[in-house]
C-alpha cells in the first residue's frame, strides 16, 4: 500500500488532526488511515463472485451433531467470557437511545434478558462467567444506569467498553464532513468490525488473557437466541479452532444478508455482505441454492489466537465496507458522504483454521424491526427458566410472517399506541398483513392467513375478543 504518497499523507492529515483533538487512541487512527487509503486508491472492497467457490454440507457442520463436545465445553466455561454488541440506537424504529432497552417479552427488555441469562448461566456452571457490552459513545449511558447492580463479581473486569468512532467523509472531495449545528453529525460508528480494535485500545483484551479467559462468545444483544452453548464450545476447543462463525440455511427471507463462501485463491472462508457485492453478481448473491449459508453475527472466538493475529498484522484484518450516506440522516439533502465501516464477521478470513457451523433457526431471532418485535411479544415465544427467548410449546411450524404498515407502525411510541393491550395471538396465524391505521383491542386472535385494510382515511379499532383471519377491509 502507497501510505508514503505524499498526496494520501497531506489528504489524510485534516482526519488525523481531527481524531487527535477527540483523543481518539493513534491506534485507531492508524486503522483509519489504513481504510482511508484504500478507499483514496479506488477500493470498492467488493468481492466477485468469480472469485468465490460457494460452502457445500460437508464443509459446515450441523449442531445436532455436536453433542457429544458438551463435557468439554462444561469444562471449558470457566475460561470464557459473553460479549454483547450494543452499539446500536433503535433508530429503524424511530429510538435515540440504546436500542437494547426496548421492551420484547412480558416487560423485559432486551437487556433484563442477558442479564437474566448471565445470572442462570453463572448459577448452572457455578463459574464467576464474565458479561462485557461493547456500546457505542450514544449507547454507553443508557446501557449502564439500567445494569447498575449487576457487575463482574470476583473477576474484576468492568461491564463495557467503548467502540470507537471514524470522521465521515465528504463524497465531492473526501474531505471531512464538517457540520457546525451539530458536530456529532461529522462522526460515524465504525462498524461491528470496531470489536477487535477496541479490545486492545481498552485493554480488555490483556485482561481477559491475564485473568486466564482464552474464549468469547459474541453476539448482537438484539438477537434473542444467541446464548452460551455448552457443546458448541466443547467442539470449539476440542477442534483447536482459532474462529468459529453460527452460520444458518439461508431462506427467500434471507437473500440481502452476508453469505459465507471460500475464496479460489487461498481456500479460506470469507464473508461477503451485499455492499460487496458487485452489480453485476447480485443474482448469484441472491441465489439462495448456491450461496446456501449465511452468517447470524454470532462468534466464537479463541482470544490467544485473535491477539497473534492483530500484532502480526497490527490490526485485524478486515474487508472495507464503503457506507454512502448523507451527513444528517433525517436530511436527505444535506452533503453526500461516505462511511467507512467494517464488519465482525470478516475477520474469518484473517484466520487459516477457521470454521462454520451451521446452527438452528431458534440460535437466530434478531428483532430489526416492529413487525420482529410483534412477533415475539406475542403467544409463538414464552421465556424460560434460563431467561431466554424460545419458541412457545404451543406453537407449531414456522414463525408467521408479519408486515406492518410502515407509515403508522416503524416507530415504536406509534407500535405501542396500535397495539395498547400488547400483541394479538399469533400461534395459529401464518402471515398477518396490516395496511393503513389500526388499534387493536384486548384478546384479539388471529389465524391462518389475515390482512386488515384501513382505507378510510380515519383510525379503526379492532374490537376486544375479535378473531380474525381472511380479509377485513373499513
Amino acid at each position: 500500500m502507497k501510505t508514503a504518497d505524499p498526496a494520501m499523507i497531506e489528504m489524510f492529515r485534516p482526519f488525523g488532526l481531527k481524531m487527535e483533538e477527540q483523543g481518539i487512541p493513534p491506534i485507531v487512527i492508524n486503522v483509519f488511515k489504513c481504510y482511508y487509503a484504500r478507499l483514496l486508491y479506488g477500493a470498492q472492497g467488493k468481492l466477485p463472485e468469480d472469485e468465490l467457490l460457494p460452502l457445500t454440507d460437508a464443509e459446515v457442520p450441523q449442531y445436532e451433531a455436536l453433542a457429544d463436545y458438551a463435557e468439554t465445553g462444561r469444562n471449558s466455561m470457566g475460561h470464557t467470557v459473553v460479549i454483547k454488541l450494543n452499539g446500536g440506537l433503535g433508530t429503524s424504529m424511530g429510538l435515540e437511545k440504546a436500542k437494547s432497552l426496548i421492551q420484547v417479552k412480558d416487560s423485559m427488555t432486551f437487556l433484563d434478558l442477558i442479564l437474566g441469562q448471565m445470572r442462570a448461566l453463572r448459577e448452572k456452571y457455578g463459574k464467576p462467567i464474565p458479561l462485557l457490552f461493547m456500546n457505542s459513545f450514544k449507547t454507553h449511558l443508557d446501557t449502564m444506569l439500567k445494569v447498575e447492580g449487576f457487575d463482574n463479581g470476583t473477576t474484576s473486569l468492568p461491564l463495557a467498553f467503548l467502540q470507537h468512532r471514524y470522521p465521515k467523509i465528504l463524497h465531492k472531495d473526501l474531505s471531512p464532513a464538517t457540520w457546525p449545528g451539530n458536530p456529532e453529525l461529522e462522526w460515524n460508528p465504525p462498524g461491528h468490525g470496531d470489536l477487535y480494535t477496541a479490545l486492545v485500545t481498552s485493554k480488555i483484551l490483556r485482561k481477559l488473557l491475564d485473568r486466564g479467559f482464552h474464549y468469547a462468545f459474541i453476539s448482537n444483544s438484539d438477537n434473542l437466541g444467541a446464548v452460551m452453548d455448552e457443546r458448541i464450545l466443547g467442539y470449539m476447543v476440542s477442534q483447536g479452532s482459532p474462529f468459529l462463525m453460527e452460520v444458518a440455511g439461508r431462506t427467500a427471507s434471507d437473500r440481502k444478508g452476508g453469505h459465507l463462501a471460500r475464496q479460489r485463491s487461498n481456500g479460506r472462508l470469507v464473508l461477503r455482505e451485499i455492499a460487496q457485492c458487485p452489480d453485476k453478481d447480485l443474482d448469484a448473491f441472491q441465489d439462495i441454492t448456491k450461496h446456501r449459508f449465511f452468517n447470524t453475527n454470532s462468534l466464537w472466538i479463541d482470544l490467544r489466537a485473535m491477539e497473534k493475529v492483530f500484532v502480526a498484522n497490527g490490526m485485524m484484518p478486515l474487508d472495507l465496507i464503503l457506507n454512502p450516506k448523507t451527513l444528517d440522516p433525517r436530511d436527505h439533502k444535506s452533503p453526500e458522504v461516505i462511511q467507512i465501516e467494517t464488519a465482525m464477521g470478516s475477520a474469518v478470513s484473517a484466520f487459516e483454521s477457521a470454521q462454520a457451523i451451521k446452527v438452528p433457526r431458534t440460535r437466530f431471532a434478531p428483532v430489526k424491526t416492529t413487525a420482529d418485535l410483534l412477533v415475539v411479544m406475542s403467544d409463538c415465544y414464552e421465556v424460560s427458566p434460563e431467561k431466554t427467548v424460545v419458541p412457545a410449546s404451543a406453537h407449531k411450524g414456522p414463525m408467521p410472517v408479519v408486515h406492518l404498515d410502515g407509515h403508522f407502525y416503524k416507530r415504536i411510541d406509534d407500535f405501542s399506541a396500535r397495539f395498547p393491550h400488547g400483541a394479538p395471538s399469533l400461534k395459529d396465524c401464518s402471515c398477518l398483513t396490516i395496511k393503513g391505521d389500526v388499534v387493536f383491542g384486548k384478546n384479539v386472535t388471529v389465524s391462518g392467513t389475515a390482512t386488515v385494510i384501513n382505507a378510510s382515511g380515519a383510525q379503526v379499532h379492532i374490537p376486544d375478543g375479535t378473531a380474525l383471519t381472511g380479509e377485513v377491509r373499513f
